[in-house]
Order: structure tokens, then C-alpha cells, then sequence
């Protein structure tokens, strides 16, 4: 039997971990209304939901998605794709690509899902599991597509030789990779152009680097950084340290100045427009046509939703060379996680 991936619709996907890994999740019931909205607005609304096994604990977020479905029509969770993060150590987070991990780890997202009218299904590992071959598990996660337990594979945090093991496995529906403004190491690493050789769709997580590509952050960059909750995963990474904050300021203040007096928008309309703008471009860096990028932008509230995808604007060439000179004149520095975690990236 030939197996093919499953097509990923629309421009958008919407990510969940914010609604379940934080240190102040919000209620359950204003997470499923969000859900909701943005899984039927009629101008952006998407059909992608991206989770986490991990994201929260004690399956916090597969709960959230178990009663999202609940309360949602059935014949509309059919139209569904939800991409699942799994098979690591839920209080380690260590990658574990072994048999037993993924089997537990597949069967386990798969038990808050519904037998009927079910969305689709995607498994990806979440990180690389060094102590084995990347084909080995790819191959185990391939069994519970074979057995309908799920639907698809998807790949997270993988590098150009990930990829192409994976390719010789099983067919891939797409690749989530970390992609903004700030951080456009997926394009200058080849791996967008390996993901576009192929014609495998990016996911692209943190499309507004994790919100600092907004208004809110220019507007209040003396208290933007004291009023990240403590918890917050930024404290540790790079980009939130003060130090180098300060120095990719003049960028953001560049990128804000284009976005409100050039292009009449906010800083996160141009941000998610200017991936927009990339997804399928032709003759972009040296690709010859760019594969669809999804941005998956969250949100815990439907303001935060309309705020981020409501306003969004058609970028020229023009505007990308624009932008491509502001990072000319200030560019960005920091790592996309730390130094501590770097190793663990584009595996």
C-alpha cells in the first residue's frame, strides 16, 4: 500500500502552547472559545492546530483539545489537522526516539481523541534523539500510520540529514521549524531550500519572536522585559537577556517605523505579512520557489487573534528589500535559544 503525506490547507496554523505551558494558563472555557474562532473565521481562519504532549502537566494540553472537540461540531473536527509534539521525557523533556517511548507516547495522544469524526492526526517527535539512527524511529512512528492510530508524520527541530533520512522512511506532511524576522536561520542553513526541493510544507513557530515582533514591545520597551512572568521560558533565552535585547533594539525600532509610516500596519501585520510574502516566492535567496509557510502565531484570547491575523498586508519585492537593508544596517544578534540548548537544534 502507498502512503501519502496529509495536505496541510490554508496560509495559517495556530499554535496552542500558550493556552496550556505557562505559568498562568488561561481558563479552559476562553482557550476552546479562541479555539473556536479561529479554527472558523471566515477571512483567516485556520484548519491546522499545533499541541504538545508536554505542553503543560499532566496532559494539560491534550485535555484542552479533547474538550475543544467535545464542544465543537463534529462534522468540523473531520475538516481538522492536529499536529502533536511527543516522545520525550514529559519531566525531562530529553528526546526518546526508542520503540517503547513513541509507542507509549502515540498512544497515549491518541487516547483523547475520538474514534468518529475524528481530524486528522499528525506525530512529531519533538527534538532529535541523538542515541539512535533518526531513520530507527521514524520507522516506529511510520507503524501507527500503517495502523490508522494516526495519520501522518511531521518533523520538528530537524536539519538538512533529518530530513532526507526521514524522506526514505515514510512520506512527511510538513516540518516545523522556528521562523521570524528575528530569526532566519531555517533560510540561511539551506534547510527551507531542502524542504522546498522536496515540496514539504514549514510550520513556523514563533513567527512574532515570542512576542517581541509587536507594538506593544516598541511601546513599552523600558518595561517589556521586567513584566515577563516569572516561569516564563524567555528569562532563559538569548534574545529576552538585557544585554542583547538592547542591542537588536534599533532593529525593531527600524521594523516598527517601516511597518506603521510605510506600510500603514502594525509590527505584527508585517511580521507575519513579510512570511506570507516568502511562502512560494520564486527566486527568493536562491531558491527557486519557496515551499507554503504556515506561520503559527497563538493568541489566548479572540482580540489577540483578530490583533495578529486580522490586519495583514500584500508585501512587494520592494518591501522585502526594504526590510533586507534594515537588517543590513542593524543586525540581529543572539541565538534562537542559548548556548546550553543550541546543540539541541536543526538535529
Amino acid at each position: 500500500m502507498s502512503y501519502k503525506p496529509v495536505e496541510i490547507p490554508g496560509k495559517f496554523g495556530f499554535g496552542t502552547m500558550s493556552m496550556t505551558w505557562t505559568p498562568t494558563p488561561p481558563p479552559f472555557e476562553q482557550s476552546i472559545d479562541t479555539l473556536k474562532f479561529v479554527t472558523s473565521h471566515p477571512e483567516f481562519g485556520t484548519k491546522l492546530i499545533n499541541g504538545g504532549e508536554f505542553y503543560g502537566p499532566d496532559d494539560a494540553n491534550l485535555k484542552l483539545l479533547k474538550e475543544f472537540l467535545e464542544q465543537n461540531d463534529p462534522k468540523e473536527n473531520e475538516k481538522l489537522i492536529i499536529s502533536i509534539k511527543g516522545g520525550a521525557d514529559t519531566k525531562t523533556l530529553r528526546p526518546d526516539g526508542s520503540q517503547e517511548s513513541i509507542g507509549k507516547s502515540i498512544e497515549n495522544i491518541a487516547s483523547y481523541f475520538p474514534k468518529t469524526n475524528r481530524p486528522k492526526l499528525l506525530f512529531e517527535i519533538a527534538r532529535v534523539d541523538g542515541r539512535l539512527p533518526y531513520k530507527e524511529t521514524l520507522g516506529y512512528i511510520s507503524e501507527y500510520v500503517k495502523n490508522g492510530t494516526i495519520d501522518g508524520i511531521s518533523l520538528s527541530e530537524v536539519g538538512i540529514g533529518s530530513i532526507e533520512s526521514a524522506l526514505e522512511v515514510f512520506p512527511i506532511s510538513c516540518v516545523e521549524l522556528e521562523l521570524s524576522l528575528f530569526s532566519q536561520e531555517v533560510i540561511s542553513t539551506g534547510i527551507l531550500a531542502k524542504l522546498s526541493e522536496h515540496g514539504i510544507p514549514l510550520i513556523a513557530y514563533s513567527p512574532l519572536c515570542r512576542g517581541i515582533l509587536t507594538d506593544h514591545t516598541v511601546e513599552n520597551l523600558d518595561s517589556f522585559l521586567g513584566n515577563i512572568p516569572q516561569g516564563d521560558i524567555r528569562h532563559h533565552l538569548d534574545k529576552f537577556q538585557p544585554e542583547i535585547f538592547a542591542k537588536n533594539v534599533p532593529a525593531l525600532k527600524a521594523l516598527y517605523n517601516y511597518a506603521h509610516d510605510v506600510k500603514h500596519t502594525t509590527l505584527e501585520s508585517l511580521a507575519l505579512s513579510w512570511i506570507l510574502k516568502v511562502s512560494g516566492a520564486k527566486n527568493f535567496r536562491g531558491i527557486p520557489e519557496v515551499t507554503r509557510i504556515l506561520p503559527i502565531p497563538s493568541g489566548s484570547t479572540k482580540k489577540r487573534v483578530e490583533s495578529n491575523l486580522g490586519s495583514l498586508i500584500e508585501l512587494s519585492d520592494e518591501d522585502l528589500q526594504a526590510i533586507d537593508k534594515i537588517f543590513q544596517d542593524h543586525p540581529i544578534t543572539g541565538l534562537r535559544y542559548n548556548e546550553a540548548l543550541e546543540g539541541t537544534l536543526f538535529q
